[in-house]
């Protein structure tokens, strides 16, 4: 990764060395304790002496074991780490709210909130959100919720430079950056880098519709990861492997690839880098 790369991918707000990494060893919710600090503390090592900052993933199902990995990647040089509300148990907002305090108390990495209702069940008002940015709780949020959503954060937050705005569903990264959002941090800029970096700058020049015009060409790829029983890691894998990286397979029970959408990944992708 040449240094002109690397500063484009900070801009972004896109991590393409830990996400590869990360996909190297399994996907978070299979890997244990161990395993993920191996992979935050590789990562840290290999964007060593580069612009590339390092946002690691420490969201487990207890808050023990969230912790342990926030004060690891404080520890090791991680900048920032990304908590999303644990999976598979009710917890109210006040429970969640303990939870992101203990992790800012054990961690010298600025802490990044995952909103994710679709898979945690817990939503947070845009001015819940906001809140918790002017407190000093977090200094950023992913935002995978809707557009409408969105768009009243930004609203909201009134471009506080306290509190980035991000957004992760790859069908809205157009929308929400034409909204204001700061950054994209999603699976699809692993398949796609050049192309996200290039329709990020485009609209921060304000330059729409050329900006349009790469994203409508990467954004078939983008949505088949989830078409036709496919899932991110499989899809996301094979891609990079066709790009020449590695990556592996998906840790079971996620299912590889199939053959028939190996081919149409094939024609998707090269209709991406044709822009």
């Amino acid at each position: 990764m040449t240094p002109q790369v690397r500063r484009q991918v900070r801009l972004c707000g896109v991590l393409i060395y830990l996400i590869r990494i990360t996909l190297i060893q399994g996907e978070f919710t299979m890997m244990n304790v161990e395993e993920r600090k191996q992979v935050i503390k590789t990562a840290v090592d290999a964007a060593k002496d580069s612009d590339v900052f390092i946002l690691a993933g420490i969201t487990c199902n207890s808050t023990n074991d969230t912790v342990e990995l926030a004060r690891y990647s404080g520890e090791v040089g991680a900048e920032y780490v990304l908590a999303l509300p644990p999976h598979a148990v009710p917890i109210t907002k006040e429970a969640m709210m303990d939870y992101f305090k203990a992790i800012k108390a054990n961690t010298t990495s600025g802490l990044v909130l995952y909103h994710f209702p679709g898979e945690t069940n817990i939503t947070f008002s845009p001015e819940e959100i906001v809140e918790m940015g002017r407190s000093g709780l977090i200094c950023a949020v992913k935002n995978t919720a809707g557009m409408e959503h969105t768009q009243e954060l930004i609203l909201a937050n009134g471009h506080n430079p306290d509190l980035k705005i991000t957004n992760g569903f790859d069908s809205l990264a157009f929308a929400a950056m034409a909204c204001g959002a700061d950054a994209l941090i999603n699976a699809g800029s692993n398949m796609t880098p050049g192309q996200y970096v290039k329709m990020m700058d485009l609209i921060k020049e304000g330059n729409y519709e050329e900006a349009r015009r790469i994203y409508e060409a990467i954004l078939p790829l983008l949505l088949f990861q989830e078409q036709n029983g496919n899932t991110e890691p499989g899809l996301c894998k094979y891609v990079l492997s066709l790009q020449g990286f590695d990556v592996g397979t998906p840790r079971k029970p996620i299912p590889e690839v199939s053959e028939e959408s190996k081919e149409t990944a094939k024609k998707l992708l090269a209709l991406a880098e044709s822009i």
